[in-house]
């Protein structure tokens, strides 16, 4: 009897992790927009009257969806009601040029035997810096315009860098933007001041996939892929009804900034060309300070919006 119970116990907790391995490569599933919509943080009301006037100037929001298992999911992303980064270029609630950034800077201090670092951030849309475990800065716009920003924190090597990147969207919870329901796309890059930066060393992996026609076209095998599905400007779904679009939704991990985090499971990031991710003066009027960094997402830019992004420096790079 005791062996015949120990038998069924084992079939049902394999069959429990079978079913939690499975969903946790499969994802949970939504389908059409958000039902519940509440202002983003940090509010974009552009003050420059320049910008304000601008076309692709959008207030910005967050969405509430529900997948078909129940899950309730804050799209494009949640984030963190943490300070901003000082600009080094932003003509929505700055003048656009911010030559006097340096004098802004303030340290945030993880290590106090650390080393000072200066990162220069560029993210298409959003982004969120965490060094060694602790928040250090997030974008001072979550879309449009565009702005580029500076960070200082001082920390000890090893130093583990993780990013938040949002592709943000005006179409909530369909991972599109604008009319007609375009799909956007993303991009990030950072160049810190001890010679690190954004690069194919880097680990990213996508966890809100949206606009699909058929979520099973994401592969999952070796870190989710979503290259295999529908690349048009404009996916079947939003051309025939907006509300039958899909997204695909994965948890995140509670401690993917912590050092400890084991991200060995991510794809490498994707490198992508500046040309290939954008033209804006925030990015091309800066470029000496992002050095030889590279643009960085995953293997798509224009279905994965929300995307996190590690790497962990041993020491100054030479």
């Amino acid at each position: 009897m005791r062996t015949a119970y120990l038998a069924l116990v084992t079939i049902v907790l394999g069959g429990m992790l079978s079913s939690t391995a499975q969903e946790s490569r499969s994802g949970s599933i939504s389908t059409g927009f958000a039902t519940y919509l509440k202002a983003a943080s940090p509010t974009q009301r552009c003050t420059n009257g320049e910008a304000a006037v601008q076309p692709d100037v959008f207030p910005t929001n967050f969405g509430m969806v529900t997948s078909s298992d129940g899950r309730r999911w804050t799209v494009p992303g949640p984030v963190h009601e943490g300070a901003v980064a000082v600009d080094l270029f932003n003509n929505c609630t700055g003048p656009g040029d911010n030559p006097d950034f340096a004098k802004q800077l303030q340290t945030v201090v993880i290590d106090k035997d650390g080393v000072e670092i200066t990162g220069y951030i560029f993210a298409d849309n959003y982004f969120e810096l965490y060094v060694n475990g602790q928040f250090v800065a997030r974008d001072s716009l979550t879309m449009t315009p565009f702005n580029s920003s500076v960070v200082r924190f001082r920390a000890r090597y090893p130093i583990t860098y993780a990013v938040k990147a949002i592709d943000w969207e005006t179409r909530y919870g369909l991972g599109m933007e604008y009319m007609p329901f375009n799909i956007g796309d993303g991009g990030f890059i950072a160049y810190f001041s001890d010679g690190n930066r954004t690069s194919a060393d880097w680990r990213a992996e996508a966890f809100y996939i949206a606009p699909l026609d058929d979520p099973a076209c994401v592969r999952t095998t070796n870190g989710r892929d979503s290259s295999f599905c529908s690349q048009a400007v404009r996916p079947p779904c939003a051309l025939k009804e907006p509300a039958t679009c899909k997204a695909l939704h994965f948890p995140v991990p509670d401690d993917w900034t912590a050092p400890r985090f084991n991200d060995a499971s991510w794809p490498r990031a994707t490198i992508w060309r500046p040309i290939e991710v954008t033209n804006q003066q925030a990015y091309t009027g800066y470029t000496k300070f992002f050095g030889d960094a590279e643009f960085i997402w995953t293997p798509n830019i224009r279905l994965d919006n929300l995307v996190l992004a590690r790497y962990t420096a041993t020491g100054p790079r030479r």
